[in-house]
């Protein structure tokens, strides 16, 4: 297929503004693209969409939230199957319940990228027996794993059915090493796509650091350790003013991550997630988790290395040193240049989609845990 020929359709899951941000890349190269989003949140604030189909289904019940899912199903079925030709789909989700669309796509022959997210896949007992395997030190949040307990079977056999369903029928899959574990097909490494040209970077240190965390996710983010820890070091006569940010738009978080000079991000995690990115492009240092040899990112990645076990003695070090802040925030930025900028995660997609091409990564199942 040319790129002239593309008719791209992308939601109708949004997660961390990836289908807004990619699809105006898209339309920068004049590629046909709708993007769709069944909700919207604070987060999604200032993003484009061409439909964005139930913006109040935050505030219904149960069962209003099953009637208007219904809906939202339903038309885009009807209303984008016909005029698209690709389809690209993030956090195991697609056009109608339980991916039932999947077979139909794939026998009018649509091309179909799901992009999974982590927790959409993520089985956390075989994530940390592969990290053991890999000889890291993995430490998965108690709560999350008695959150995993209770659904037992049921929730196992659900994101299963899912994978497999998206195994089956799906173009391509694009994935992370560091939670893919239920994978059986390969599938293809593409990073999370930045829009860097509206991130603001600004590397100088303020006379009384500043410290941001947003706590989208207390548990997975380990927020109750991030505040213990600033705590402990207040009292010990540090001096820092903190930010934290809750259901609070992108525009915010990005034009406060300007003038920060920390930023902790998550602490359960083998890679950046998209706070991390955010705030290394904005100049910040970043404490989070970092294991390139099992997430799958470049050696490169400027995150220092942060979880529960070390958290302390990594702020302190970073609080005594602006300096260290200085490079580290240098090196944020660079980074996201290279690897995150949207134009260039649009062209991946785009020799991906066109080409089925092989210089894209291409991990296969057992590499995984590598």
């Amino acid at each position: 297929m040319k790129e002239d020929d593309l008719k791209i359709f992308i939601g109708p899951t949004e997660i961390a503004n990836i289908g807004a941000i990619l699809a105006d890349a898209f339309r920068d190269r004049e590629i046909n693209v709708t993007v769709v989003s069944i909700g919207m949140s604070p987060f999604q604030a200032g993003m484009k969409y061409d439909k964005v189909l139930a913006p109040d289904i935050r505030q219904l019940n149960r069962l209003q939230k099953l009637f208007k899912y219904l809906y939202c199903w339903l038309y885009c079925f009807i209303r984008y199957f016909p005029s698209h030709n690709v389809f690209i789909f993030l956090y195991g989700d697609t056009l109608l319940p339980f991916n039932l669309d999947l077979p139909i796509l794939r026998l009018f022959r649509k091309i179909t990228v799901m992009r999974f997210m982590g927790d959409d896949i993520r089985y956390y007992k075989a994530v940390q027996a592969a990290a053991k395997e890999a000889g890291l030190n993995y430490l998965v949040n108690k709560k999350r794993l008695r959150m995993e307990e209770k659904t037992g079977d049921t929730g196992l056999r659900r994101k299963k059915r899912m994978i497999h369903m998206v195994e089956k029928y799906a173009t391509y899959i694009i994935s992370g090493p560091q939670f893919s574990q239920l994978l059986t097909r390969p599938y293809h490494r593409i990073f999370v796509p930045l829009d860097i040209n509206n991130i603001t970077y600004r590397n100088k240190q303020n006379p009384i650091p500043v410290i941001a965390h947003a706590p989208s996710d207390d548990i997975f983010k380990g927020t109750s350790y991030v505040l213990e820890t600033l705590e402990r070091l207040k009292n010990e006569g540090y001096h820092f003013e903190l930010r934290l940010f809750r259901n609070t738009s992108n525009i915010e978080v990005r034009r406060a991550l300007s003038t920060t000079d920390i930023a902790i991000d998550q602490l359960f995690a083998f890679g950046a997630g998209v706070f991390a990115l955010e705030a290394m492009a904005s100049g910040c240092a970043v404490l989070g988790g970092n294991k390139p040899e099992f997430s799958g990112f470049p050696v490169e990645l400027p995150v220092v290395d942060t979880g529960v076990d070390n958290i302390y003695q990594n702020l302190k070090i970073l609080l005594e040193n602006p300096k260290l802040r200085c490079q580290l925030g240098l090196k944020g930025r660079k980074y996201v240049e290279k690897y995150h900028d949207s134009r260039k995660i649009a062209d991946d997609f785009v020799k991906l989609i066109t080409m089925g091409d092989s210089d894209i990564v291409c991990y296969k199942p057992s590499e995984s845990i590598n």
